[in-house]
């Protein structure tokens, strides 16, 4: 299922919108309408279609009263004085598990608000830069984070500066919106909750040699792999030639086995000491 916090944001909107007077709803119509419009595009069909019905069975009639250009205005959507909840309920309800929600759409909306009416909206742009920043590539988050402390030392305190154009270059946001998908460089933005059994070798051994694991140093499986000191002394003999004296040397210590040597230029040393350890 998925996650999407941000329709929390927008359901506080269109709560405080729905309990304004009529009157007060025109005086506020373009933010209501950005308002709506983001509930609308985050929504599934079937959340959407269910709005529009609603709005017909419960408005129809004053619509048409009122003439067609009125079917655009967003209190219909939002307006709750026949005593039930407002029509975008539907489509907010839909948007909370709607897995193919489009941050493209999110932020070419939040682009469009005029400096004076943003104020009341910064928890929408701030959404949208967190859950943009959850799901991009590590790259591309250092990236943005680079972009941002360019244009502001205390960038994180303005998230509109993540979201509006600067120097005629694309919002930043954009660097992770662009940028989607899992982390698995073994980096700082890696979550280790997603690895691949070979991404948890790869990686544990780092981890391991930071904090010295013996356990994993002895027993992981790409020790086992590379490893065996239950091998017979006599193989050592076997080793092929061309491998210079030291290594030779090791070899016929540990008793390694001749596929082994392949891998003594990449292991080195520290190999070594590891089965040293095991023994």
């Amino acid at each position: 299922m998925a996650d999407n916090k941000d329709i929390a944001v927008l359901a506080k909107k269109v709560y405080e919108l729905s309990t304004l007077a009529l009157d007060e709803l025109e005086d506020r119509k373009w933010e209501a309408l950005l308002i709506v419009n983001a509930a609308i595009s985050s929504a599934t069909a079937d959340g959407v279609a269910r709005t529009h019905a609603d709005k017909e069975a419960r408005w129809g009639a004053q619509i048409q009263e009122e003439g067609i250009l009125s079917r655009l205005h967003p209190k219909w959507l939002l307006r709750t004085d026949d005593g039930k909840p407002p029509v975008i309920q539907h489509a907010l309800e839909s948007a909370l598990d709607n897995p193919h929600r489009d941050l493209r759409t999110r932020l070419q909306a939040l682009q469009f608000i005029a400096p004076a009416e943003r104020e009341p909206l910064t928890d929408l742009a701030r959404a949208l830069a967190t859950d943009a920043y959850a799901g991009a590539r590590g790259d591309a988050r250092d990236l943005f984070i680079t972009r941002m402390r360019g244009l502001s030392k205390e960038w994180f305190k303005d998230p509109w500066l993540t979201v509006l154009p600067h120097d005629g270059k694309p919002p930043p946001v954009s660097i992770l919106i662009e940028n989607q998908g899992p982390t698995h460089d073994g980096g700082l933005h890696d979550d280790p909750s997603d690895d691949t059994t070979w991404e948890t070798v790869k990686f544990g051994w780092a981890d391991a040699i930071r904090t010295w694991d013996v356990d994993f140093l002895r027993d992981n499986p790409l020790s086992q792999l590379y490893l065996s000191v239950e091998t017979a002394a006599s193989t050592a003999g076997q080793v092929a030639a061309g491998a210079n004296d030291a290594a030779k040397g090791i070899a016929s210590l540990l008793g390694w086995t001749p596929y082994v040597l392949a891998a003594i230029a990449v292991l080195g040393l520290t190999t070594a000491a590891l089965v040293g350890a095991r023994r």
